[in-house]
């Protein structure tokens, strides 16, 4: 018998995929666009300093990747077997519980690995430029792939014990930024606290330590407080753990377990919680059947609601700490951005995520196609999941406005900080409004909330920037090379603002409008397709699969004739 099956089998599946090649382009090609347009920053005039300034830009980026990357492959890898019923049947076989989790770990590993595999020749380019030594290349080589190893690991074991898409995820990248940054960010208020030096063992088992100190530069400001291979060994050591709790968790979690007295207990206090009492779903379901039964349906859950008021509280709470504990440093601009980023940031993906899910989770059990069986027409469904959003983000939204704006007076004696930070609060409505239409439509067409919220948000969040960068670039390649011949008001920093605004607020308006669109007409014809359909190429002719119905169409199809006499 062959020893790791399934990983054997995923491997070679893997080597005949196109996608395999494309993600070793994308990621080379990625790479060598961002070195592109760190050379064309016309401050980096030596070799040595640009060779610098491109290793950093694209080590950066690669350590974001690998922290991310595997959390996306392998969150709902084993959850989404559970869902479907068919993890159950692996065990039937006489495959382990290793080899399951090593075949997933081979499956969702090797596009990941290849293209974080192929920045690196891109980062090497910065050896030949100078300003880089060879030791921190490979430092930085080694802690991208270990941080990729314990990501996917994380994702992997948040995988194997739970069975929402959304639970898993959240889960994983909660562990991710509690390792990654919450135990350093501890070790720091503790030791400033106690006035003591930091503790290595808040530093230690943190993937973010390690890729801060495989810098030349770090090492030789931290030279006392040097953990770095330390780090490296713990968090490997980490992601094996990590892999062996998997493994023992597979074979007994995907079972249903026989309900104790004492579970159904705590299933009905949790359900009490959730939706209230008996008395009190029976009101709250006549009022919002009321106004729209898709209402009821997507937004009865309470928890949802307290959630994002709760993650509201927690912000507030600590900036009330640190304007106590710090009132000097922590009311100024900087610490403005900082809040204000992480709070447009959490309740944009917050809101992308929940758009989606109700979609997705209808379409693959079916339920969509009952509803549309029924009297209720797709208005009524669109009109019902706008209103179960609006009941969670529409009050949370605009506190977050509200402080924007309370920001915005601390400072608005400078005419640039008010320009962009109007522009900020401007774009950060439009990308809700956008984002809830675009991740319906995405979640409408996708069997994985994951990915759709993920397809939403590099449209609204991702495609900007990009657009934005690029013109900047062109921009400044133009003055280059045509010295004088722009009008002054183009090199403005106003300008970028507003060119930045205007971007947004087009990408905005023109992929919300082809969402609503998409929603309001090819909502049937959607939810009545199946998820195997693949849209046709133009590029690549792609000859049908022989299957049993071609077969047989095409026996009927030739021409009949006589019988042998005889025969």
């Amino acid at each position: 018998m062959t020893f790791l099956p399934i990983v054997d089998r995923e491997l070679r599946v893997a080597a005949r995929q196109r996608a395999v090649f494309w993600t070793r382009v994308g990621g080379a090609a990625a790479a060598i666009l961002l070195s592109a347009w760190i050379m064309l920053i016309p401050g980096l005039q030596t070799p040595q300093r640009l060779g610098a300034a491109l290793f950093t830009t694209v080590a950066i980026a690669t350590f974001l990747y690998s922290a991310i990357a595997g959390l996306l492959r392998t969150a709902d890898c084993l959850s989404e077997e559970k869902r479907e019923g068919t993890l159950g049947l692996l065990f039937l076989t006489d495959l382990k519980g290793y080899d399951i989790v090593f075949g997933k770990l081979a499956a969702t590993s090797v596009n990941a690995f290849y293209a974080m595999l192929a920045t690196f020749p891109v980062m090497a380019i910065s050896l030949l430029a100078g300003g880089v030594s060879a030791g921190e290349f490979w430092r930085v080589v080694l802690v991208a792939v270990n941080n990729l190893f314990l990501s996917l690991a994380i994702g992997m074991f948040c995988s194997s014990i739970c069975r929402d898409e959304r639970r898993s995820m959240g889960l994983a990248v909660a562990i991710m930024v509690v390792m990654a940054g919450g135990l350093p960010l501890a070790g720091g208020l503790i030791a400033e606290a106690k006035n003591i030096r930091p503790q290595p063992f808040f530093f230690i088992p943190s993937p973010g330590y390690a890729a801060f100190m495989s810098f030349d530069e770090t090492i030789r400001a931290f030279r006392t407080f040097n953990y770095f291979y330390h780090s490296v060994a713990c968090v490997h050591a980490m992601a094996w753990m990590l892999l062996a709790l998997s493994c023992y968790a597979v074979p007994r979690a995907w079972q249903d377990k026989v309900e104790t007295r004492g579970g159904s207990r705590l299933r009905s206090i949790f359900r009490d919680i959730a939706y209230g009492a008996v008395a009190r779903r029976a009101r709250v379901r006549k009022v919002m059947l009321d106004i729209n039964p898709m209402y009821w349906l997507a937004g009865r859950d309470r928890l949802k609601v307290a959630l994002v008021w709760f993650f509201l509280l927690a912000v507030g709470l600590f900036w009330l700490w640190g304007s106590r504990k710090y009132p000097r440093d922590w009311k100024d601009q900087f610490t403005y951005v900082i809040f204000g980023l992480v709070l447009h940031t959490v309740m944009k993906f917050w809101i992308s995520t929940e758009a989606c899910r109700r979609f997705t989770a209808d379409r693959r059990n079916g339920a969509l196609e009952l509803l549309l069986s029924s009297p209720i027409s797709v208005r009524d469904i669109l009109n019902g999941q706008l209103l179960a959003l609006l009941k969670q983000f529409a009050i949370p939204a605009l506190i977050i406005v509200l402080a924007d704006i309370a920001f915005l007076f601390s400072y608005r004696q400078d005419e640039e900080w008010v320009v962009v930070w109007v522009a900020g609060i401007a774009i950060f409505v439009a990308d809700l409004i956008a984002l809830a239409w675009v991740s319906m439509w995405t979640g409408l067409r996708s069997v994985n909330a994951n990915r759709a919220a993920g397809a939403a948000m590099s449209r609204i969040l991702v495609l900007p920037w990009l657009l934005f960068a690029l013109t900047m670039t062109a921009v400044a390649i133009y003055d280059e090379f045509y010295r004088g011949t722009l009008p002054n008001w183009v090199d403005d920093e106003m300008t970028a603002v507003v060119a930045w605004t205007l971007i947004s607020g087009f990408v905005d308006v023109f992929f919300g409008v082809w969402a609503y669109r998409n929603l309001t007409t090819k909502f049937r014809e959607t939810v009545a397709a199946r998820f195997e359909k693949k849209p046709k190429r133009w590029f690549w002719r792609r000859e049908p699969a022989l299957t049993l119905v071609s077969v047989t169409s095409d026996l009927r199809a030739q021409p009949k004739t006589a019988p042998i006499s005889g025969a």
